[in-house]
């Protein structure tokens, strides 16, 4: 069953924090993928898609790209490589470029300011980091202060630099850093380099080298002593960059809201290690309990593997998985591990529980999970507010901090948090005066900032009621106007006039609304109301609805459309100024409606036409 946007985005983001924060690893990088691909085909406008892999955050003012800068799409065999530059290239003449997929952190420094990639939009400022950063580019390396214009590229740290420098280099908590690449993100995540007297990174442009090569040539190419050559290079590398050479016809191919499309990378092969299983811990999340595979420590790749993640019950019973099997474990990119097959132990556990572990109560098998049976559950309840904490934007408020909140203070609600005091906080094991007032600034800061409502909405952590539909109804009307909706008769027939809406999920945010109608009112008297941003108007403007399956992802023309005298919108009605179709021959039920109420209905094709035709 595919998973919510919800859940892949608070998935994606936990395992990156996991990762980049905590150094530890919890599922290996074809999973990770799997789940950055399962995002894409659920919400192809999720920022998370920007932000996947990226180490610093969260630091220093944000910096505005003139350009947006893309992630790449990736595959991970020749054959999907070829087929990809098959379908691009215009003839068998079409030349392509291979560069090294540089493994570190994507940056850019123009006039002097230095930025992360962050969502591709904007970046993260990480100037007061320039003092210790070397600019290759070409053979030169080149001092920060003498450079001029702008350089995108990878910061990296040389396995060399990493080699002679890792004893001196320290994570916060006084552990070492097990790689360059968390070396990279531990250090650029620091306010302050003081104990760093030299240069020890360097930002190396993109196109730094290359082979070229014509479509014909690709698949004869020696690609095993193309990978060798890059993996024995000082440069961290993870993979290949395949580019189209022509870059003006390479733009026109135009881009996802994730990466372009004259662009590819080739995933280098995944190192395994062989372990044994010697138990597992079942954490508690939201709704289910998870299976954490404790095992015998594995270095893989310069990184020590003692935890993995099992999925839940059914992934263990397909795959009859149990304590005291040795496993193949496999790790992909450099991030986190895989099972990829089991060796059945000469004594084996069955890794069944009956009790929560959180609570004690009794766990019932609802498959694929296995779940807690009581209402009241304490691990159940600090996972949903941690994640209306997440949704309310609160900063620096972590699961270990609440859960101390929980046990000291009787924590159960985003009222309580607001409603907390400095003293309060103080009394928090491992508080102090600096800690607990820059916590206590924080929760103000959302407190007197304001918030929007889809996020209250969203932050009441309602089954089914996420951001995305929060902000689609949030679009058409006010929190007040939800409110006093629920109360009338014909409740279910208006909530449905929201395209996002059908009978199912209107009774349950009927009911979820009724039900939270309370707490909804209290957060709203606590927490200013902030209101989006209205753009002009164009006199001119056109609004239009698309339906059925394009060609590219509707996120794709929606972006097209950004800044145009076209507006889109998500429902047919007498206002609407055309219908945007897939396929005019298939007469879909919006299609239909359209026409009855004599609206005009364009094939994509059409629209595209007159967006060029406009010089939009």
């Amino acid at each position: 069953m595919e998973k919510s946007r919800e859940q892949l985005e608070k998935e994606i983001q936990e395992h990156d924090r996991q990762y980049w924060v905590e150094n530890k690893t919890v599922i290996s990088d074809t999973e990770y993928d799997a789940k950055v691909r399962q995002l894409q085909r659920v919400a192809p406008d999720s920022p998370v898609l920007q932000q996947v892999h990226s180490p610093v955050r969260g630091m220093g003012k944000k910096i505005q790209h003139t350009i947006p800068m893309l992630s790449l799409a990736k595959v991970y065999e020749l054959e999907e490589l070829f087929k990809w530059c098959k379908k691009v290239a215009r003839g068998p003449e079409e030349l392509f470029l291979i560069e090294p997929k540089y493994d570190g952190c994507s940056a850019e420094l123009m006039d002097g300011t230095l930025s992360t990639r962050g969502d591709g939009k904007e970046g993260e400022d990480i100037t007061h980091h320039l003092p210790i950063i070397t600019i290759k580019q070409g053979e030169q390396n080149i001092s920060p202060k003498s450079f001029k214009g702008m350089i995108r590229g990878e910061i990296v740290m040389l396995d060399s630099v990493f080699e002679r420098e890792r004893l001196n280099l320290v994570r916060k908590g006084g552990e070492l850093f097990k790689n360059s690449r968390n070396a990279v993100g531990g250090i650029l995540n620091r306010e302050d380099n003081e104990d760093i007297k030299a240069p020890i990174l360097t930002l190396i442009d993109f196109h730094q080298q290359f082979i070229k090569v014509s479509l014909k040539d690709i698949e004869s190419l020696n690609w095993e002593a193309i990978i060798t050559q890059v993996q024995d290079m000082d440069y961290p590398a993870d993979g290949l960059v395949i580019k189209l050479a022509d870059f003006d016809y390479g733009q026109t191919l135009g881009t996802t809201d994730h990466h372009r499309k004259c662009e590819m990378a080739l995933k280098f092969a995944n190192p395994t290690g062989e372990t044994v299983l010697l138990g597992i811990t079942w954490s508690q999340g939201k709704h289910n309990l998870t299976p954490i595979g404790n095992v015998i420590p594995v270095e893989i790749s310069g990184v020590t593997v003692s935890n993995i993640n099992l999925h839940n019950m059914r992934y263990l019973a397909d795959n009859d998985i149990q304590i005291g099997d040795t496993l193949i474990v496999e790790r992909c990119g450099d991030v986190i591990p895989d099972v990829q097959s089991v060796i059945p132990g000469k004594k084996r556990e069955k890794p069944f529980i009956n009790i929560c572990p959180s609570c004690g109560s009794q766990v019932l098998f609802k498959d694929p999970e296995m779940v807690c049976t009581s209402t009241t559950c304490p691990g159940k309840m600090v996972n949903r507010l941690m994640d209306s904490i997440i949704r309310i934007g609160i900063e620096r408020l972590g699961k270990p901090t609440l859960e101390k909140m929980v046990d000291t203070l009787g924590t159960q609600s985003l009222i309580d948090i607001f409603n907390m005091t400095k003293d309060d906080i103080l009394r928090l094991p491992g508080f102090a005066e600096t800690s607990a007032q820059n916590l206590f600034g924080e929760i103000q800061k959302v407190k007197e900032g304001g918030v929007f409502e889809w996020q209250i909405l969203a932050a009441v952590n309602m089954s089914g009621i996420g951001r995305t539909l929060s902000k689609s109804l949030m679009a058409s009307m006010s929190l007040d106007d939800l409110l006093n909706l629920v109360t009338q008769p014909n409740c279910y027939e208006k909530i449905q006039e929201n395209e996002m809406v059908g009978p199912d999920r209107a009774a349950v945010i009927i009911t979820g609304v009724r039900v939270h109608e309370d707490y909804i009112r209290q957060l709203m008297e606590i927490l200013p109301i902030k209101r989006e941003k209205e753009e002009a108007v164009p006199e001119d403007q056109i609004t239009v609805c698309f339906t059925g399956k394009f060609p590219e992802k509707k996120a794709f023309y929606y972006a097209l459309l950004s800044g145009s005298r076209y507006k889109v919108v998500e429902k047919v009605d007498k206002t609407l100024g055309a219908l945007i179709v897939a396929d005019p021959s298939k007469s879909s039920g919006k299609q239909k409606k359209a026409e009855k109420l004599n609206i005009s209905v364009l094939s994509v094709d059409s629209l595209l036409e007159q967006v060029q035709q406009q010089g939009v």
